[in-house]
């Protein structure tokens, strides 16, 4: 007797068996969805030039389908001004004030031999999720939802340059000396990959600045790469230094890079220094205890420590970086059941990049990407 397998499931094995995807460059990019700010790069003799259209993928601009800005527009632009405040005179006997005066102006290559001679040779054109501009917010989305709850691998590079410099002059109020001028190369704000359920699907887009392009989006998980410099902890509960971490408000609430949302601990990492570098997000449906010690896990994770049937297990997420990918080592890693964290009746979900600038800037490029679902990527050994 012939058996007959229901349609539904030839489909799923169907779509399984094509979701893994590989940009080795961006020449191509069938199949990739961009909103906002986002773009792919042109070679136009040495150097890289936006594309203002690209007939094999899809372009949503700001007013109509994409929904940037919708979590806020709030940024403020700060290039080539001035902000005076006062600071007591240490070094002094009376209590005159000293004023210093802030500037955010410039891109990085003007103050970073580094970043100039580190970039790779011949010109593959790049996902730039924004340019170094202000206020900015940009997101690019592999056009078909793909499984994400049986398990993935996912690589990546970036590189992020051109960044804004600030200048710090400190002035005699009282006799307009210049006393000494100090200026910092640090852009803004960074960008994230993302893995997201939201009904408006490939047209996603959050908002700028300290956003970074998915703050807004709800039902989805992001793993940010956080270059904004922190330095008024009143004003911001992020982290200092430049960093990576893991955010999601769970299956209802939109998403938020604040600290309230963060799953786990962040970990510092040299992100924004110009050079290439690569990045493999990688869930497991299981816990790899491999990866015990590097584990970090918070509060906001306890919902999701648990089973949720079968098939729907407790699973592992680690982000590796560099090297670390080589030694199988990652930076750190969370448990958590995905199936729990985000609503997907059908495994799937819209998988790609976000990125945002604010008062600081900075180009955020993507040299490479490949997405992997297939038994050879969901890992081996650990305890299911």
């Amino acid at each position: 007797m012939k058996q007959v397998i229901p349609a539904t499931i030839l489909l799923a094995q169907f779509h399984v068996s094509l979701s893994d995807f590989l940009y080795a460059d961006f020449n191509k990019t069938t199949g990739l969805v961009f909103n906002g700010a986002a773009s792919p790069t042109a070679c136009e003799g040495s150097s890289n030039v936006v594309l203002e259209s690209n007939s094999s993928s899809t372009n949503n601009d700001n007013g109509k389908q994409s929904r940037l800005y919708q979590y806020g527009h709030t940024a403020t632009t700060d290039v080539f001004s001035t902000v005076e405040t006062t600071i007591p005179q240490n070094n002094s006997s009376n209590d005159d004030d000293i004023a210093v005066r802030y500037a955010v102006f410039g891109h990085r290559l003007e103050f970073d031999i580094d970043a100039a001679i580190t970039t790779t040779e011949g010109c593959n054109s790049k996902l730039r999720l924004t340019p170094s501009h202000p206020s900015k917010a940009g997101s690019v989305w592999y056009d078909s939802r793909v499984p994400v709850l049986t398990g993935f691998e996912t690589v990546f590079s970036w590189q992020i340059s051109d960044q804004s410099v600030e200048c710090t002059e400190h002035v005699d109020r009282y006799f307009s000396r210049d006393l000494h001028r100090s200026c910092a190369v640090h852009g803004g704000d960074g960008f994230a990959f993302v893995i997201h359920g939201d009904p408006v699907g490939a047209s996603a887009l959050g908002g700028d600045g300290e956003h970074l392009g998915y703050g807004g989006i709800s039902n989805s998980l992001a793993v940010e790469f956080d270059t904004w410099t922190n330095v008024d902890t009143q004003q911001s509960d992020d982290v200092f230094q430049d960093h990576i971490s893991i955010h999601s408000s769970g299956p209802t609430l939109p998403n938020s890079s604040n600290e309230t949302t963060s799953l786990g601990y962040w970990r510092t990492y040299n992100i924004a220094d110009g050079k290439v570098h690569s990045a493999k997000v990688q869930y497991l449906p299981f816990i790899e205890t491999r990866y015990f010690e590097l584990m970090t896990a918070n509060e906001n994770l306890i919902p999701y420590l648990k089973d949720n049937g079968e098939g729907r297990r407790l699973g592992t997420l680690a982000v590796f970086v560099d090297q670390g990918i080589v030694e199988d080592r990652p930076l750190f890693a969370i448990p958590v059941n995905l199936s729990l964290l985000l609503n997907l009746p059908d495994s799937l979900a819209y998988v790609g990049f976000t990125a945002s600038t604010g008062r600081k800037w900075q180009k955020n490029d993507i040299h490479r990407w490949e997405w992997c679902n297939s038994e050879r990527c969901k890992g081996k050994g650990g305890s299911r």
